[in-house]
């Protein structure tokens, strides 16, 4: 049975832990919990939240490439590039 970040560096673990809590701060419809954006949702409007889901996601896409996506640590197969795409935005260059 392998382990989770076997064969990654510290480094890249705490990368890969940090893109996936960006990730669940995104979600709106989590099964587990409320999230923030959920209650957004409830206390304002979806618009609103969707809104703030919006600008959210724009800074999570400058991290997640400044951060996250790098040579060493493929992140292709992270949850937050079906984000992105949801917008069109693509890799800056």
């Amino acid at each position: 049975m392998s382990k989770k970040f076997e064969h990654h560096t510290e480094g890249q673990m705490a990368r890969e832990i940090m893109m996936n809590a960006l990730a669940e701060a995104l979600d709106t419809k989590n099964d587990q919990v409320v999230t923030e954006l959920e209650q957004i949702g409830d206390d304002y409007s979806e618009a609103k939240m969707m809104r703030v889901r919006k600008i959210l996601a724009r800074m999570v896409h400058k991290i997640f490439f400044k951060y996250g996506h790098k040579a060493d640590l493929d992140m292709s197969g992270s949850p937050l590039i079906e984000i992105f795409d949801e917008y069109n935005w693509e890799q800056p260059r």
